[in-house]
């Protein structure tokens, strides 16, 4: 929805800068503004009516619409980069903290706490599982903090980590806390476990308290909504490619580098080299041993799920709740904390003179079974890489130096470890390679700013007003939300159960439930998604209030390709003075209700003339049309007006060349040596229904006539609308107000001060009924219970309060 997309300056490598998941937009920053927008303005963000036909705002979790106040970042220019940096910030003191509190050295403190705040997942996410990652190390310095009376930083960063709008990230790393706190359970005195127990349990009640608003809009959504495929148990591992870049981030190129996009996809961060080395460096260390050997298993048993490794896999789903995550990915972030975590007892052991160096030989010699292995893997993949260039860098490259980028550095650290000098310089070491290997997607930026097209959004927003519109391509799925205009397009998980099975019904069941963006999943002839339904029902998109059409610039009004484009290859024939008409037979081709075809031509740069005359026959009538080629345009669509509807039985299209002197190339799609134009023809439902508004280089908006309204009366009354949830009515006798948003539980209409729970209308939408006469109308909605949701935030905020309090106390003399 920029104007200048195409034409800005490419960053310095090709790629994306610090992101592997469209999400860090769709969700977190087109839909973080509205959170941000809602709190701003006074309004608590249980709801978002511009996505869909209206949905939950809080209760679908990932707009993290109580992480406050860090949501408060994504109502500003740039807000998701200063949101992520304050994170980033966060993580890194968190983990010095902790790592103070294990009494470690102060230097390897510090160093523990850069590699978090610059870890594999901070380089690659700003999507909604990087956000709760800052709240690990606090949780387990929570946890060593709760063995003295306090359970306030407990309780800080367990409710951050419910908040901060990725559940499953949250809960993963959850286990890690949890994990310590048993281990700590069992390390304390027997005389003081159940006071210990009683502070960890105290930090999670008041999480929990504190966070209920949050989780009672999901909880109370769930029954409601459609989770996809989360209802199932996911063993689904790393591609093969993928395991070599957990080692060597770049080995196949930068962020989406190359059309071979798997890996990129399954991979949640990256550890490097020299940090798995140092953890294992810090295996049978004194100082922490059950740590840890803690953090080993962890380690082991994520790589080992990951991997599928059989038995381990199944032993690892008994957890509950871990088999429905999307694992394989979420998981990174617990890899990594277990490799800094041990990496920061390695430099401890040696700052303190603690030199292994029989397990410093061992560990070099353990690290050299991974780098192998997982290059092999990884070899077929390269070897299709080797063609690929995208940039001023070459695949080769990316690969040659990745692999002797991280030699080096494991080199490096590997003789200073052996020699048993310069800690403080493997430190250093350490961090400049996380520094570099974090800094690498940033050159992928783009160094000039978008300039949204301002004339397309006004007249968007001019032609929608309270109703709704679809998209097709410019404007991503949740950017209505940014931009306050509804459209019905989505990308939401949960999503509204009655939605769903409302797309099912209308356009079939191949409706992607998580990503409704119009043009996924493709047809078989390689249109959007939605352009048949668009092209051949336009009533179904009006009866749910959709006023106007966005589609990409060119595009033009929907219509029908009337073949598959499924294995045919681009090719072309010329018509000529000599050779002047060919016969093509179409029995096979659908038939649309259509009397306009467009068909794209080769004019030789307008060089073409004469007239181009299109016959559709059957045996018994044709339709016939015709085109002067010097109105015609040269390699794009022209339109040709037939002078009947297309029979319903025609087997022959005919294309003649009358008049000319030069040739005309008819593009076409070729298989099994038959040749077919590529033509579209555009139905006659559409051209009653559409009309064309606009057209800029960023998108061409159509409106959609006669679309429902957004608020509309049974019988006929006057009335006057104010937003979406406030109208006055005046009707000359009772009668019901229709409101085209979806039905949940939790909303709730004030009629003239009294109070009414609206019906299900059409299986989707409101109705209540309204009295004869001026009436006042206000639609609220909150999730049910929310009023005891406040209550225990109350609660809550004031067992923090104790929490932190009693140790101010305990530590006064």
């Amino acid at each position: 929805m920029v104007q200048n997309s195409a034409n800005a300056a490419k960053g310095l490598i090709s790629g994306h800068p610090g992101w592997i998941d469209g999400c860090a937009g769709v969700f977190v920053e087109a839909l973080g503004r509205l959170v941000a927008h809602d709190w701003v303005h006074g309004v608590i963000p249980w709801w978002n009516p511009y996505s869909g036909v209206g949905m939950p705002l809080a209760g679908e979790y990932q707009p993290a619409a109580f992480f406050l106040p860090f949501v408060l970042f994504l109502g500003l220019p740039n807000g998701l980069l200063m949101m992520k940096c304050t994170l980033q910030i966060i993580a890194g003191l968190s983990t010095y903290a902790f790592l103070k509190q294990l009494r470690l050295d102060l230097r390897a403190a510090l160093v523990g706490g850069l590699l978090y705040a610059f870890n594999g997942t901070y380089a690659w996410a700003s999507d909604g599982p990087s956000e709760p990652l800052a709240f690990l190390p606090l949780a387990l310095y929570g946890v060593e903090r709760a063995r003295a009376g306090n359970w306030g930083w407990l309780a800080l960063s367990l409710t951050y980590l419910l908040l901060a709008g990725f559940p499953e990230t949250a809960f993963l790393l959850g286990l890690i806390a949890l994990g310590l706190a048993v281990l700590r359970f069992f390390q304390t005195a027997p005389d003081s476990r159940s006071r210990f127990a009683l502070h960890i349990c105290l930090g999670g009640l008041t999480a929990g308290l504190i966070a209920a608003p949050q989780l009672l809009a999901f909880l109370t959504f769930l029954p409601h909504a459609d989770i996809g495929v989360h209802g199932e148990i996911n063993d689904e591992t790393l591609p093969h490619q993928a395991w070599s870049m957990l080692l060597f981030p770049y080995i196949n190129g930068p962020i989406f580098y190359g059309s071979e996009l798997d890996a990129w996809y399954a991979l949640g961060g990256y550890c490097g080299l020299t940090l798995p080395f140092l953890a294992l460096c810090a295996i049978g260390g004194n100082n922490e041993r059950g740590l840890r050997f803690l953090l080993l298993g962890i380690f082991l048993a994520v790589v080992g799920k990951q991997a599928g490794v059989p038995g381990l896999t199944q032993l690892v789903d008994l957890v509950p709740g871990l088999g429905h995550t999307v694992f394989f990915r979420l998981c990174e972030p617990m890899v990594e904390s277990c490799l800094i975590l041990l990496a920061a007892f390695a430099l401890d052991d040696m700052l303190r003179g603690v030199w292994r160096r029989r397990a410093i030989i061992l560990s070099a010699c353990v690290m050299s079974a991974p780098i192998v292995t997982t290059y092999g893997l990884d070899h077929q993949f390269l070897t299709k890489l080797c063609s690929v260039s995208e940039g001023p860098v070459s695949s080769h490259i990316y690969a040659v130096g990745s692999l002797a980028f991280g030699s080096l550095c494991l080199a490096v650290v590997v003789f200073l470890a052996v020699s048993r000098k310069h800690p403080k310089i493997i430190g250093t070491v350490l961090f400049c390679e996380t520094l570099l290997l974090f800094g690498i997607p940033l050159l992928s930026a783009y160094p000039e700013q978008p300039h949204p097209d301002q004339r397309l959004i006004t007249a968007l927003q001019g032609e929608t007003g309270l109703q709704r519109f679809v998209t097709i391509g410019p404007i991503e799925p949740n950017y209505g939300a940014y931009l306050r205009i509804a459209s019905i397009n989505h990308n939401a998980i949960p999503t509204p159960k009655a939605w769903i099975e409302r797309l099912k019904q209308d356009f079939g069941s191949k409706v992607d439930a998580v990503t409704f963006n119009g043009s996924y999943p493709f047809a078989e002839n390689g249109d959007a998604f939605l352009e048949a339904s668009l092209a051949r029902h336009p009533d179904l998109f009006a009866k749910l209030g959709v006023s106007a059409l966005l589609v990409p610039p060119g595009h033009g009004i929907p219509s029908i390709a009337p073949y598959p484009l499924e294995n045919r290859q681009p090719n072309g024939f010329p018509l000529t003075p000599n050779a002047p008409e060919v016969t093509i037979n179409i029995s096979s081709w659908e038939k649309p209700v259509s009397r306009l075809a467009t068909l794209q031509l080769g004019t030789y740069a307008g060089n073409s003339n004469g007239i181009l005359i299109l016959s559709v026959c059957s045996d018994t009538q044709c339709a016939t049309g015709q085109t002067r080629l010097k109105d015609a345009t040269d390699n794009g669509l022209t339109s040709i007006e037939l002078d009947r509807i297309i029979p319903a039985d025609a087997h022959t299209l005919t294309l003649s060349l009358k008049e000319a002197t030069t040739d005309v190339m008819i593009w076409s799609t070729v298989k099994d040596h038959v040749a077919w134009p590529r033509i579209r023809f555009e139905t006659e439902a559409v051209r009653k229904a559409m009309t064309p508004v606009l057209h800029t280089g960023t998108g061409d908006l159509i409106r959609l006539k006669n679309a429902a309204p957004y608020f509309e009366t049974e019988a006929a009354c006057t009335l006057t609308l104010k937003d979406r949830e406030t109208l006055a009515a005046n009707c000359p006798a009772p009668t019901y107000l229709i409101r085209r948003e979806v039905m949940l539980p939790g909303w709730t209409a004030e009629v003239n001060g009294t109070a009414i729970v609206p019906e299900v209308w059409d299986g989707l939408f409101e109705r209540i009924p309204l009295p004869a006469g001026p009436t006042r109308i206000h639609f609220h909605f909150a999730p049910p219970g929310a009023t005891f949701g406040w209550i225990a935030t109350a609660l809550g905020l004031i067992l923090l309060w104790l929490g932190f309090r009693r140790v101010r106390a305990s530590d006064t003399p």
